[in-house]
């Protein structure tokens, strides 16, 4: 039977806890080293359905992506969301382990996964030299870039992300007949910093999630065509990616998968 201390060492020979972002948290949420685990329920996000199904299922640990404990929490209790989950989580023995931006950056973690699953080739890490802004400051190498088999439209490679993500809706920028071969990416947000990186890898679109206004101008000014594909859908691959991991390097675990949907729906 495998502890929890075994568990841990193999996922953070994936993603190393220490090349996660400053500002996030990473690693155990909640749980004992010395714990043995029988079955694991993988998900992206931690919610009070995800852990009520977890408690159901008899899972004895809860992988995900974004972290349970972002913030400093400075109370425990049932009136708020975490505190509450934090306390199912103990009352039920259920340890709590998550990987973020660690697995972003990984090799085979989220945006390599995305990657793939949009059927890109010659995949590759963004450079220094691509990761600065317009005025130069640098910032994280977060994302890939690649290429596409054979040149899509705009119109097609839309349809394409739909299909392969089962994104009910995009946001895009650009002409729906603008010609797409070289693809820039970042799972989740990628945010305004990421533009720029895309924008200096020289694709002809980026693809990511949680994009506003102002990200639409900048892209504009800057020529760049951008996708926002949703958050969940760009990032929930991690279950898939989990649910082999186990299988594959712990297969004496039962593992348990989020059924969960994308928090947003279309009208």
């Amino acid at each position: 039977m495998n502890r929890l201390s075994e568990i841990i060492e193999g996922l953070n020979a994936i993603a190393p806890q220490e090349t996660k972002e400053p500002w996030d948290n990473v690693g155990l949420m909640v749980g004992d080293l010395t714990q043995k685990i029988e079955s694991v329920y993988v998900c992206l996000d931690l919610t009070t359905e995800n852990v009520r199904e977890a408690i159901d299922l008899g899972a004895d640990l809860i992988v995900s992506h974004h972290p349970l404990i972002f913030k400093p929490l400075y109370s425990v209790t049932e009136e708020d969301p975490i505190g509450s989950m934090v306390r199912a989580a103990v009352k039920n023995d259920i340890s709590i382990f998550s990987m973020h931006t660690n697995f972003d950056k990984a090799e085979g973690g989220t945006n390599d996964l995305l990657a793939k699953k949009l059927g890109l080739e010659h995949i590759r890490e963004y450079t220094e030299a691509e990761c600065v802004d317009a005025n130069g400051t640098p910032f994280s190498p977060i994302g890939r870039v690649g290429f596409l088999p054979v040149p899509l439209t705009m119109e097609d490679f839309l349809i394409k992300i739909k299909s392969v993500l089962g994104s009910t809706a995009l946001k895009y920028t650009g002409d729906l007949s603008d010609e797409v071969r070289c693809v820039a990416l970042c799972s989740g947000s990628g945010g305004k910093e990421g533009i720029y990186s895309a924008f200096h890898s020289g694709a002809d679109v980026y693809v990511t999630a949680d994009l506003g206004h102002e990200h639409a101008r900048s892209a504009f000014e800057l020529g760049l065509n951008i996708i926002d594909a949703g958050h969940f859908e760009t990032e929930n691959t991690i279950c898939e990616f989990l649910k082999n991991f186990f299988e594959t390097n712990f297969p004496e675990i039962q593992v348990f998968v989020s059924s969960a949907k994308p928090f947003y729906s279309n009208f």
